[in-house]
């Protein structure tokens, strides 16, 4: 009896694991030597530009994609893919929970309304809840988001990335703003 238990202990921890849905996580990594970065995932793919040793790469939690992972590049702040063989991994961010999204007001609907601001002269890159956004300087854009949990990620030229996980309150309106 207590091996059968045990081997079915191991194949729920196992089936948890290899078959759970895709972990909101975002891991750190450079490349082991001057790597195409490119538009897609595939070497048919344009080639962006070559991602020195010294680049910054965070790894976006994607499925892999042709032997081919997304990340956004630090230096560049550009999204693109790379090769998942020229790359080491060498962290993974903790989402901590901060307190960036200021509440402005309610909704009458269950939704949560998310209006970011980018007060920057730069495009920031700024991913939510697992999909990516480009927001160009000065601009406003409203997200309607269904999750109370909203794990995220952002960078542009000149601030620090900034990424972390809050819980938000349904029927809620929050301001995100980002100034240099």
């Amino acid at each position: 009896m207590y091996p059968k238990v045990l081997r079915n202990f191991f194949f729920i921890v196992f089936a948890c694991i290899f078959f759970s849905p895709l972990q909101a996580q975002l891991r750190i990594g450079s490349a082991n030597t001057g790597l195409n970065f490119r538009e897609g995932p595939g070497t048919e793919f344009k080639i962006l530009h070559t991602i020195d040793t010294s680049n910054l790469l965070v790894v976006l939690p994607r499925e892999v994609k042709n032997d081919f992972l997304e990340v956004f590049d630090v230096e560049t702040s550009l999204r693109g893919y790379v090769s998942q063989n020229h790359i080491q991994i060498t962290d993974t961010l903790a989402f901590g929970k901060q307190n960036f999204f200021e509440k402005s007001g309610t909704l009458t609907t269950e939704d949560i309304e998310i209006e970011i601001i980018n007060g920057t002269t730069h495009v920031l890159f700024v991913w939510i809840n697992q999909i990516s956004y480009n927001i160009e300087p000065r601009e406003k854009k409203i997200l309607i988001l269904e999750d109370e949990e909203v794990i995220y990620f952002t960078s542009t030229p000149g601030l620090f990335p900034v990424f972390g996980k809050e819980i938000l309150e349904r029927g809620g309106k929050y301001v995100w703003k980002f100034v240099q």
